[in-house]
């Protein structure tokens, strides 16, 4: 009879035990996944840009284009403004392209110029200051329809 009663005490403190034990795992607070690290864009409007296109020795008309930019935002002083390198390198661009022809242009060309415009700027300072570079307005303004 002792020998039971020792066996049946065990079975409850074994019993609670798992009971307690399992009660406590499952009301413990579950630590919420870590989220990934988000980086912080900003969009940053760029100055207006008027590029010549010269054909032949021929002044044909303009590109005016308007663009903005995403990028990490600015945190402080010593990060690089990338305005002044996306300017030179969009005028350069648009100015020196033979393969695009801006009185027929695609809209695969838009692409494909601010992809380089946004490659070459990464490139220039040595950063990926610029994530991509948005359109606002692009247009040829033939030379002919300019007002004299």
């Amino acid at each position: 009879m002792k020998q039971a009663l020792i066996v049946g005490v065990w079975a409850r403190a074994v019993t609670l035990g798992a009971a307690y034990g399992a009660a406590a795992w499952r009301s413990r607070p579950v630590a919420a996944p870590q989220p990934a690290h988000e980086e912080k864009l900003e969009s940053r409007r760029i100055r207006p840009l008027t590029v010549p296109i010269i054909a032949d020795g021929v002044l044909k008309g303009y590109i005016s284009a308007e663009f903005s930019v995403l990028g990490p935002k600015a945190e402080g002083h010593g990060e690089i403004d990338p305005e002044n390198y996306f300017m030179d390198e969009a005028f350069r661009l648009i100015y020196a392209e033979n393969k695009i022809d801006f009185t027929q242009m695609q809209k695969t060309d838009l692409a494909v110029l601010t992809s380089r415009i946004t490659a070459n700027v990464n490139k220039r300072t040595g950063k990926n200051v610029i994530k991509e570079t948005l359109v606002k307005s692009f247009a040829f303004i033939p030379r002919d329809e300019m007002q004299h």
